[in-house]
This record gives C-alpha cells, sequence and structure tokens, in this order.
C-alpha cells in the first residue's frame, strides 16, 4: 500500500505539468484584431507533428492562438465598476458578415411625435403615493391600486345637474373604464399598423381633414342613411338623391344590404324559402321500393322455414328419445329400433 503522502506528490505533479504556461512564443502576422477578437495564424504547419498525432497538434495550436488572444485583452487598460472588471474592446479592423441584417429602429408612435414637437419630457411617476382618504401609501400600478380604488369609492355621490338622479353611477363608471381600454387598444394597433405600412380600413365616416372628394361624401352619406335598426331600409329619401349602387359600404357586411324594391324584397324572400325547403329530406322512391320487396322476400322466406320445421316434426325423433343399451348389461334389444326380435 502506497504512503498517502507518496499519492498526494504524484497528483500535484500531474497538476502541474497538465498545466501550461501562460507565455506564449509565436508570431502572427497579421497582429490581432481585439475589436472583434479575432487572431490570425499564417505560420506554416508543422508536417511531421501533424502526420503522427493530428488532433493533438491543432488542439495545441489552437489552444496557443487563443492564450494569445487573451494576453492582449489584458494588456488593455481595466475598468471597475459595481465589483465587476472589464475593458473597453478598441475599434475593430475587420467587417464580420451578418446572417441577418441590422434590426431597424422602432418607428415612433403619433404620442411620441406630438411629444417630440411639444418639447414634452417623460417624467419618471413615484411607485407609490400618500392617499388622503385612505391615509396609507397606495401603489402607482398593481392589483393593490384597483383594490384601494374599491375601498376607497364604495359611496358616489350623485352631481346636481345629472338628468337621471337614480342613475347607476357604477356602471357608469365602469363602462367609462372599458371605453378607455378599448381606445387605447384600438390606438396600439393603429400604430403597429402605422409601423408596418398596413392600410387601416375606414370605419364609418371619412375624417373631416381637408377637402373631401365627392366619393367620400357619397360614402358618408351611405353610411349614414344605413345607420339604422332596420339598415335603411324605412330611411326616407332624400331630395334629388341618387340611389347608391355600391355593395362595399365600409362597416356593412354584404348580406346585411337592405333591398332598393319590392322586386329585389320578392327575390330575396324566394331565395330564404328556397334555402328552407333545401333543408327537407328529400323523399327516394327507388330506394323506398327496393326497400319494401327486400322486407317481404325475407318474410317470407321465413314463413317457409318455419312452415318446414312443423312438417318434420311428426316424423322426426329427437337425438334423446332412444337409449342404446352397453354391450355389458346382458339385454335384448327386444323391438327397439335398429334391434332384432328373437323367439
Amino acid at each position: 500500500m502506497e504512503d498517502i503522502t507518496a499519492v498526494l506528490n504524484k497528483k500535484a505533479a500531474l497538476d502541474v505539468s497538465a498545466q501550461q504556461s501562460v507565455s506564449v512564443t509565436k508570431v502572427l502576422d497579421p497582429e490581432i484584431d481585439l475589436g472583434t477578437l479575432l487572431s490570425f495564424d499564417s505560420n506554416d504547419f508543422d508536417t511531421q507533428q501533424l502526420r503522427s498525432d493530428q488532433e493533438k497538434y491543432l488542439t495545441n495550436e489552437t489552444r496557443n492562438n487563443v492564450q494569445l488572444l487573451i494576453n492582449k485583452l489584458f494588456e488593455l487598460p481595466m475598468k471597475n465598476e459595481d465589483g465587476y472588471m472589464y475593458v473597453d474592446l478598441p475599434e475593430p479592423r475587420y467587417n464580420l458578415p451578418r446572417e441577418k441584417p441590422l434590426p431597424t429602429a422602432k418607428p415612433l408612435t403619433k404620442w411620441q411625435k406630438f411629444a417630440i414637437e411639444k418639447g414634452i419630457k417623460k417624467t419618471s411617476k413615484p411607485k407609490a403615493t400618500w392617499d388622503e382618504i385612505l391615509q396609507k401609501w397606495i401603489p402607482t400600478y398593481g392589483y393593490k391600486k384597483a383594490a384601494a380604488d374599491k375601498e376607497k369609492d364604495w359611496i358616489l355621490e350623485v352631481p346636481g345637474n345629472a338628468a337621471d338622479p337614480n342613475i347607476d353611477l357604477f356602471a357608469q363608471k365602469r363602462e367609462a373604464k372599458k371605453e378607455r381600454v378599448a381606445k387605447n387598444e384600438y390606438q396600439r394597433l393603429r400604430n403597429i399598423a402605422a409601423s408596418r405600412k398596413i392600410k387601416v380600413p375606414a370605419v364609418g365616416l371619412p375624417p373631416l381633414e381637408g377637402t373631401l372628394h365627392s366619393n367620400q361624401l357619397k360614402t358618408a352619406v351611405d353610411v349614414a342613411k344605413i345607420s339604422t335598426a332596420s339598415v335603411g331600409k324605412f330611411q326616407p329619401k332624400i331630395s334629388k338623391e341618387v340611389v347608391s349602387t355600391k355593395k362595399n359600404i365600409p362597416g356593412l357586411k354584404k348580406d346585411k344590404i337592405p333591398a332598393k324594391s319590392m322586386k329585389d324584397e320578392k327575390s330575396s324572400s324566394l331565395q330564404i324559402l328556397e334555402s328552407i325547403n333545401n333543408k327537407k329530406p328529400k323523399f327516394n322512391l327507388e330506394k323506398a321500393a327496393n326497400k319494401a320487396i327486400h322486407a317481404e322476400e325475407v318474410e317470407r322466406h321465413r314463413e317457409k322455414k318455419e312452415g318446414s320445421d312443423k312438417k318434420k316434426g311428426g316424423r322426426s325423433r329427437s337425438k334423446g328419445s332412444f337409449k342404446r343399451p352397453t354391450a355389458n348389461t346382458g339385454k335384448r334389444l327386444g323391438k327397439q329400433k335398429g334391434g332384432r326380435k328373437r323367439r
């Protein structure tokens, strides 16, 4: 058994031999590019070592080149910030190809453009504010903020100028919040569409900006006319009104377009009636006749089989009606079927 001291000394010797020196004497041409962390080895390969053990030789050469690169990094001035040591890399001398193009800058939203034009600067809000009613600190955002608002607004005062004193102010407040959320979501989608250069379809009346085209005015008239419960069916006509033949009215489905005349109304009703009649199951006379013939043949076959079974019933005898005696009983067969009469 080896001594423990000898084992430890042998292990220490192996560790020392495994460690390689950080100093590498090698000339690299061209110089190392620290900006992109590149090193080029233009030296010729040692053909003898490459043929003897290719894997070991290439691993050793790669390790030496990386060690030279790290030594160059440690020669740069070190900086310390928050307990972390780092160095600033110099400007790269080589342009590395990219797999994907450079990311484009995120386009500004309408509010950001407006803030830049008016010189509005964003100020950070405090994480919590003091509430005089509840006498405690309330967070600016989060579920605790909503719980505090619910606790604070457990009763609402009806204003003196309210048209209906019995109005539900809580429901009105909830509806107002839903409208604000929907408006913010609509603005967010419009910003995404503008950033991707997608044309947003017009809904309702066109915007009142600048001079409107005649087609825009006609579209506005059509939209206003069909904005009733009957989709403009009972809407009175305006003097000198031209009946619009457009089917692509913004915000209106094609199947909801009202009929323009009694003839169109009649054809629409007939189409509805025809679609209802088409849903009824159709009677196939040939299939029904074949089914009835098949049922009659099955019944006739069954009756014929029952009649033949009744005719055979008087003559036939079941297997259990006659029992043949064994050879060791010593009894005679007598007049039984299959035996011989003896005197």
